[in-house]
């Protein structure tokens, strides 16, 4: 049997990009619960940001897949589901009906994290320029929610 590895550093690039890819799927998964509780004016929102960040998702575990890695959020294990869920409600600060404000202050959690991931990418230009161009769609759609 062969010895196991240990765990990347919190800046090689899988582990950034698993971070990142586990607070979008997290994120996806407060979108899904929330989408019940939406009404006239959040379920248009919650549609669009749901789409957005699943595309997101998809390039991120796409990334992360060709590097060799893996996200914790990739898994089907139903713990890892319900603390996502969980998460995403505490991010959203929302327990009945979601609001825009919530909205809001979710996807700029979300932005925190892309932040700091791309700091932590500094030295990775192409993974570094996915994740500045996923963030900039992020922050278009909250300065939209905003004005």
């Amino acid at each position: 049997m062969p010895p196991s590895q240990p765990p990347p550093s919190p800046d090689h690039p899988v582990a950034v990009l698993s971070r990142v890819a586990d607070d979008v799927a997290d994120v996806i998964k407060g979108y899904e619960a929330m989408a019940d509780r939406s009404d006239a004016e959040t379920g248009p929102v919650i549609q669009r940001l749901l789409v957005l960040h699943q595309a997101h998702a998809a390039d991120l575990f796409e990334q992360a897949e060709q590097m060799g890695g893996y996200s914790e959020g990739s898994g089907a294990v139903m713990g890892i589901v319900r603390q996502a869920v969980a998460t995403a409600r505490d991010w959203f600060d929302s327990a009945d009906q979601p609001t825009l404000a919530d909205i809001c202050t979710g996807e700029r959690r979300l932005i925190e994290t892309y932040d700091a991931a791309i700091l932590d990418a500094r030295a990775q230009a192409d993974l570094r320029a996915m994740m500045e161009d996923q963030r900039a769609a992020i922050r278009a759609q909250v300065a939209a929610l905003e004005s």
